[in-house]
């Protein structure tokens, strides 16, 4: 098969493209502890958390949120449940996480998480136009404001679910990374309790 320059340049274009793609996602995180943390005594409260990937074709993580955040945030589904007999309050901007540096990355607000999404998940970086309509972009904002972990009062026995969303982990900087949810009250008490979690990148 013979193709023509013009014809060469345009699956070079095309792999240069997919390369760049593919490099500039968050990188996959795997839990090193356990998924789940609780708080101590025999009515509890519960945190599940789930590191959220997107990528590839057909991911149904993907469909199922009806958005690709890998290639903008690092990003981690939150569930809370409240097994104590008392009502539980989050405060979903207080969330950090830490890279190998100890780097703090500090949750990103419903605007922080926009802005982020319109620079395509960069700091100042330069990147290639990804083409969207202007309905699909505006789609997808709603759809990372409804996703994202919200300010609430869980009643006994009731639970609550939503997204962490944060800048990208550096792929050279997320061999142990540490998440701290630090944001939940039990009502009663003085102080907010804290749910620490650990991952990695492994391989990457």
């Amino acid at each position: 098969m013979f193709f023509s320059f013009r014809q060469r340049s345009y699956w070079v274009l095309v792999l240069v493209l997919l390369q760049f793609s593919c490099a500039n996602r968050a990188p996959y995180l795997s839990p090193i502890a356990p998924e789940m943390d609780s708080s101590a005594g025999s009515n509890q409260v519960i945190v599940e958390i789930k590191p959220v990937e997107t990528s590839g074709i057909r991911n149904p993580e993907r469909e199922r949120l009806g958005i690709d955040l890998s290639v903008y945030y690092t990003a981690f589904e939150v569930t809370i449940r409240n097994q104590t007999s008392h009502a539980v309050s989050v405060d979903g901007q207080d969330a950090l996480l830490l890279d190998d540096d100890r780097m703090p990355y500090r949750v990103l607000s419903v605007e922080e998480s926009l802005d982020y999404y319109r620079s395509k998940g960069t700091s100042g970086e330069i990147t290639f136009p990804i083409l969207k309509s202007l309905a699909q972009a505006r789609e997808e904002m709603e759809k990372i404001r409804g996703l994202r972990l919200k300010n609430s009062e869980i009643s006994s026995g009731g639970s609550e679910n939503g997204m962490l969303l944060f800048q990208k982990i550096p792929p050279d900087k997320c061999r142990q990374v540490l998440l701290s949810l630090q944001g939940i009250r039990i009502a009663g008490e003085d102080q907010n309790r804290e749910f620490r979690f650990t991952f990695s990148c492994g391989g990457s």
